[in-house]
């Protein structure tokens, strides 16, 4: 396999897993990878160290068509043992593109009350970052702030508003570019400032 994962496992791994917390602690914050990952195109190298750090062989994994093939499905097999699945409500970890088609996040796994944690996680790649679509508010913000992910219009900001009115359930969202990472927990508060 040409495609490398982690160079140094453990290390770049606890890297890669301070950078994710960072994000999920700061919601809206974009946050550097380091990583020199390489994965099969066209997964994206700070996705795939979301991948390679969070997923194991007890997390199942979706990839949308756009994304999905046997070179990535291999990749992620020998790198963390994940299962693929085709279901999304079964999936704990979405990968996809702006340009897909969002699963209705209502259909992915909630979590419980007694297992909040059971709850799908969205990565979508992204062309980059802004300022504009967005007012986000909550834990680990500490005023309100503007947000905003390239690709990324009003239908989804909507659907990640009614996801935060279930919280505690409720699923969580990272966005990726090449090297950096912001992400949106389902604590996180979203207002649509205007038609993205």
């Amino acid at each position: 396999m040409t495609e490398a994962g982690f160079a140094e496992p453990a290390a770049d791994a606890a890297h890669a897993f301070r950078a994710i917390m960072k994000a999920m602690a700061r919601p809206g914050v974009v946050t550097g990878v380091p990583s020199a990952l390489t994965p099969p195109a066209p997964l994206l190298p700070a996705a795939a160290a979301i991948a390679l750090t969070l997923c194991d062989f007890q997390t199942p994994v979706w990839f949308s068509p756009r994304l999905a093939n046997a070179e990535l499905a291999q990749y992620l097999r020998f790198h963390t043992g994940a299962p693929l699945v085709t279901d999304v409500s079964r999936a704990l970890f979405l990968f996809l593109t702006a340009d897909d088609d969002t699963p209705a996040l209502e259909d992915l796994a909630q979590g419980t009350h007694e297992y909040p944690d059971r709850s799908a996680s969205l990565v979508i790649q992204v062309p980059g970052f802004h300022t504009g679509a967005i007012e986000i508010a909550g834990p680990g913000i500490p005023s309100p702030a503007g947000f905003g992910v390239a690709g990324i219009g009003s239908p989804f900001w909507q659907a990640l508003e009614r996801n935060h009115a279930r919280f505690p359930l409720g699923v969580d969202v990272f966005f990726a570019t090449s090297s950096s990472i912001a992400a949106l927990p389902r604590s996180t508060a979203i207002r649509l400032k205007e038609a993205a």
